[in-house]
């Protein structure tokens, strides 16, 4: 990636915003004093609540002038606030309403230690508002990073197939496409799969999916909530280049809890709670709260009176948090989940081939927060993960197939606050990875690599807030040494601005930067259903680098409303495929290097309050990827450049919520789609064999198939047209929920419905052909039909 690049880039970044500067003078608001109120708020047993609507009220007044919200460690502050008396109002459900007044001098910081008091209170109106207040708090705190948000609640009505999913409610977000309904999958703005960091309470999950990617491995009932980072994300972050979801778990809130659910494929179970007063004291904590799920499919079970079900899956789930009465932090997060294929006990003896498959995750990791009184925070993070899958045939010993990858890591960070303007943050990564991949059969190798290395991170970062600016500078250095390979070390700069106008309601913003990434998957896109199979950077793949632009527009055009616009480009070097005219006697070109470049615009729109909520999301992308083409036999290679399999050009969705009477939600999600690209077929020809005859010489003959059972059956040669050059037709889909929370004195039960393509629309996934028939015959296979599911959820 030549330098000049990213230098240009943050060039027009500057440009763009100094334009939006001068154009909107008129506009800017007068100087503001830093005066400003901060603190921490805390549950009466001394843990820290996160999530709590703090309103802040000049005088008696009944409008909020500044309305913010705890983060994950109970910190708040609200700023440029001038001298006066003010009403600060705390609210979350599950506590009681508190009130503070403060009296603030003129340029002056006031500090609060907050205690809320737990209760079973109602706040139906406040639990929407807080959601648009995290909204709102994101809009006036982050400069150019573009994220969503999607609350436990949000993924349950998003109506998807069997249950809940984060990773398939991720689809109906602006920037995201899919390119199969069988697997949730997903690309952001012209990234590959592989390029999305998806992690579980900050550690990497490689391969989040059951069933070959079906759905995803996160249980709703232990989720908190998805953040999802899909451009512009800051220094922090490395390690992937394309977009970042980071699922946190739910603890719980130390009382006795139980949810449950049973779909048509699996059946869960979550359970929370408290360490007892006397467990606590002899472990020196203050507060402590846990939280375990279990989940496993039961079709197995289910059949086994009648026949063997092949397969099934079995997820296990936990964290803890814990606080010191010193005020420090310290969690823990399990995860271990398999998958099981085994077609080797079936009674049918005529079954053609016998399988044993299995896949899955484990995931361990520890962390240690330090709250600073500033506001800051001193963390410590400690974790391993591992993905391994292994196929064999019983039929077949000398045949196997197995891959593994692991990651081992140790982070720290450090954030403090010296001014109510500034944030200053550091840390630093150590990560240990390995692969280990292998196919062979009968004696051969067909496909082999092992390989570790070493990951070194370091990052410094600033946010600065004067007036109406808010800028972001990051640097993360990164050092990679492969084994085998040779190390290699890369800056990525990275900026974010935002200029906000008329009264802070409205903002322009931008952002540039380098990402830099050292593994890659080798999983086929095109395939509905897969597996991902990793592989490092080193001697046999280079690693991935890619400067980003990206400026937009957005804010609150009316009351409860929310409008983005954004515009992209992407420029990718290192990204891979597999080589097709490799040498079987060289080790080192399996792979072929290329290069990619993508860009596009987002327009969200959504609508926070009342009784019908929901956005509209509208993504336009163009993507492509170049790579050598030895295929040719051309010497040098020429390049070819294509549109990979997930350029949709136009992706647009529809979600929207009602609330009815008597705890009925209903929810509905409409999607449409113009068709992915494929290679074409413009013809066939019969294969034409030569025959030696006797006294005649040689004779063209049509090679007959010998697989086959007809007398006419015959091979087919196919002549392709460019690569990935048509498009499959449009697509569209609309899918509906409804659940129903019934209260009952045991607790609460919540049946559900989903129907999946209510219209029975027939979106193609691909096409086969019938070369054989005259003319040939071409037929479409398709997606989901109409699909409904069903379920039932209770709590108590």
């Amino acid at each position: 990636m030549r330098p000049w690049r990213l230098g240009r880039l943050l060039a027009v970044v500057m440009a763009i915003l100094l334009v939006a500067d001068s154009g909107a003078a008129q506009h800017s608001e007068p100087g503001r004093d830093q005066g400003g109120i901060q603190g921490r708020v805390w549950d009466d047993e001394g843990a820290a609540v996160r999530a709590v609507l703090v309103r802040v009220f000049p005088g008696q007044e009944e409008a909020a002038l500044r309305t913010t919200e705890t983060d994950m460690l109970g910190y708040f502050h609200a700023e440029n606030l001038p001298a006066g008396h003010y009403r600060l109002e705390f609210s979350r459900l599950g506590f009681e309403p508190h009130a503070e007044e403060v009296e603030l001098g003129e340029a002056e910081r006031v500090s609060l230690r907050v205690t809320l008091t737990a209760a079973a209170i109602e706040l139906e109106g406040i639990s929407v508002e807080a959601e648009r207040s995290r909204e709102r708090t994101r809009f006036e705190d982050v400069a150019g990073v573009t994220t969503r948000e999607l609350a436990v609640s949000e993924v349950k009505m998003i109506p998807g197939v069997v249950e809940a999913d984060p990773l398939r409610a991720i689809e109906v977000l602006p920037g995201v496409v899919t390119t199969s309904d069988f697997s949730s999958a997903f690309n952001v703005r012209g990234g590959s799969a592989d390029q999305n960091l998806i992690l579980l309470d900050g550690l990497p999950i490689f391969n989040p999916t059951h069933l070959g990617g079906f759905f995803s491995v996160f249980n709703a009932d232990m989720i908190q909530r998805a953040e999802f980072q899909s451009g512009g994300f800051p220094a922090k972050y490395g390690g992937r280049v394309s977009s970042v979801l980071n699922v946190q778990s739910d603890p719980g809130d130390g009382r006795w809890q139980v949810d449950g659910g049973i779909s048509l494929l699996a059946a869960r179970v979550a359970i929370g709670g408290g360490l007892p007063e006397g467990a606590r004291d002899r472990v020196g904590l203050r507060n402590a709260r846990w939280r375990v799920s279990g989940r496993r499919s039961y079709l197995d079970q289910l059949a086994r009176a009648a026949t063997d079900f092949p397969y099934h899956l079995t997820d296990l789930q936990g964290a803890f948090e814990g606080w010191t009465r010193g005020g420090n932090r310290f969690s823990l997060t399990a995860y271990t989940g398999r998958d099981v294929l085994a077609l080797t006990d079936l009674d049918n003896e005529d079954f053609p081939l016998l399988i044993d498959w299995d896949w899955g995750n484990d995931l361990f990791g520890m962390r240690w927060t330090h709250p600073r009184d500033d506001g800051g925070l001193v963390e410590l993070r400690a974790g391993y993960s591992r993905f391994d899958t292994g196929l064999s045939f019983p039929d077949f010993q000398d045949t196997e197939f197995r891959s593994a990858i692991t990651q081992a890591t140790f982070e720290g960070d450090v954030e403090v606050r010296p001014t109510p303007a500034l944030v200053l943050s550091a840390g630093t990564a150590i990560r240990r990875q390995k692969y280990d991949n292998f196919v062979a059969t009968g004696g051969t190798v067909f496909g082999e690599g092992v390989g570790s290395g070493w990951e070194m991170g370091l990052y410094l970062q600033s946010e600065w807030r004067f007036r109406h600016w808010l800028v972001e500078l990051g640097l993360r250095g990164e050092g990679w040494h492969p084994d085998p390979g040779s190390a290699t070390f890369i800056t990525s700069p990275r900026v974010s601005v935002k200029r906000f106008l008329f009264g802070s309601d409205w903002a322009v913003k931008g952002s540039a930067g380098r990402y830099v990434q050292f593994l890659h998957s080798l999983r086929d896109e095109e395939l509905p259903l897969g597996l991902d199979l990793w592989v490092l950077a080193g001697e046999t793949a280079p690693h991935v680098v890619s400067d980003q632009l990206q400026v937009g527009v957005e804010g609150y055009p009316w009351t409860g409303w929310y409008f983005s616009m954004e515009g992209y480009y992407r420029l990718f070097d290192g990204v891979i495929t597999h080589n097709l005219a490799d040498n079987p006697n060289d080790p080192l070109d399996d792979f072929l290097p290329g290069s990619g470049k993508s860009y596009g615009a987002d327009l969200f729109l959504r609508r926070s309050l009342g009784a019908t909520t929901g956005w509209l999301s509208v993504s336009w992308l163009r993507a492509r990827r170049t790579f050598p083409d030895f295929a040719s036999g051309l010497d040098p290679a020429p390049e070819i450049t294509y549109a990979p399999i997930f350029d949709r050009r136009v992706d647009v969705d529809l979600v929207l919520t009602r609330r009815l009477a008597s705890g009925i939600e209903l929810g509905l999600r409409w999607n449409l789609g113009t068709g992915l690209p494929y290679t074409q077929p413009l013809g066939s020809y019969p294969y034409l064999n030569p025959r030696a005859l006797p006294g005649s010489g040689l004779k063209w003959e049509i090679e007959e198939n010998p697989e086959e059972d007809q007398d006419d059956a015959r091979a087919y040669g196919v002549v392709l047209g460019e690569r990935n050059g048509a498009r499959y037709p449009l697509r569209h889909r609309l899918d509906v929920s409804a659940r129903w929370e019934l209260e009952r004195g045991w607790g609460r039960m919540t049946p559900y419905l989903n129907l999946i393509n209510v219209y029975n629309q027939k979106n193609v996934l691909f096409y086969f052909y019938e070369y054989e028939k005259s003319p040939p015959v071409r037929t479409g296979i398709s997606m989901f039909p109409l699909l409904p599911t069903i379920g039932v959820e209770v709590s108590f």
